[in-house]
C-alpha cells in the first residue's frame, strides 16, 4: 500500500515539476482584440489556473496525507516488532 502512494506521486512528479505552463503559454487569437476583451480573457485564464492548481495541491496534500498515515502505520509495527 505505501508502494502504491509512492507510485501516484511519481506518476504526478512531472506535472508538478512542469506546472502548468501550456496554459500560460496561450496568446489570443485575434491581434486586433480590444483591451477590455484581453483583459477579460485574462481574468478567465487567471480564474482557470488558479482552480486547476488548487485541484493540483489538493490532490498533492491528499496523497501526502496517505504516505504520512501509512508510514506512521508502518513506524509503529517496527516498533512493536522491535520491543
Amino acid at each position: 500500500d505505501l508502494y502504491e502512494r509512492y507510485q501516484l506521486l511519481k506518476a504526478i512528479k512531472p506535472v508538478v515539476e512542469k506546472g502548468l505552463a501550456s496554459v500560460t503559454d496561450q496568446s489570443p487569437t485575434s491581434a486586433d482584440a480590444d483591451t477590455d476583451t484581453s483583459l477579460d480573457d485574462n481574468d478567465a485564464m487567471d480564474a482557470q489556473l488558479e482552480e486547476r492548481l488548487s485541484h493540483h495541491l489538493a490532490g498533492l496534500q491528499q496523497v501526502l496525507t496517505h504516505l504520512t498515515r501509512d508510514t506512521n502505520a508502518l513506524t509503529r509495527r517496527y516498533s512493536q516488532i522491535l520491543e
